[in-house]
């Protein structure tokens, strides 16, 4: 593997846990996420995570790529975001941490944003 190809996979990894885990994601769109409405707050929060790996993928590459690869992180991350949001309010017991499938839930949520990082890795290196 290309070493540029790791750091990208890292940063990419960064901006995912910095958009999701930091004071980047406010109450106001926490509180959306967690049953998938409003709309509005989750795609503001989907919007943070594009415009972060936008720039680290232009600052890397080219604007093109980091054209696409903001794009399917917008799109991507909105709809796992609202997917999990709305799983949650139909199974209100998922809200719970100490339930068991709350985690699997959240490893599948984080599992589909992180296959989405490797896959916009993939993208970079072969188009």
């Amino acid at each position: 593997m290309e070493v540029k190809a790791l750091v990208i996979l890292i940063v990419l990894n960064i901006c995912h846990w910095a958009a999701d885990f930091t004071h980047l994601s406010t109450d106001w769109m926490l509180n959306a996420k967690k049953y998938g409405k409003p709309l509005y707050p989750i795609f503001m929060h989907a919007l943070v995570h594009a415009i972060l790996f936008f720039i680290s993928v232009l600052i890397m590459f080219d604007l093109p790529k980091a054209i696409a690869i903001g794009l399917l992180q917008l799109i991507s991350h909105f709809i796992i975001d609202l997917l999990k949001g709305k799983i949650t309010f139909w199974f209100r017991s998922l809200e719970d941490p100490s339930n068991k499938y709350f985690w699997w839930l959240f490893g599948a949520d984080q599992f589909m944003h992180h296959l989405i990082i490797i896959i916009s890795v993939y993208y970079i290196y072969v188009y």
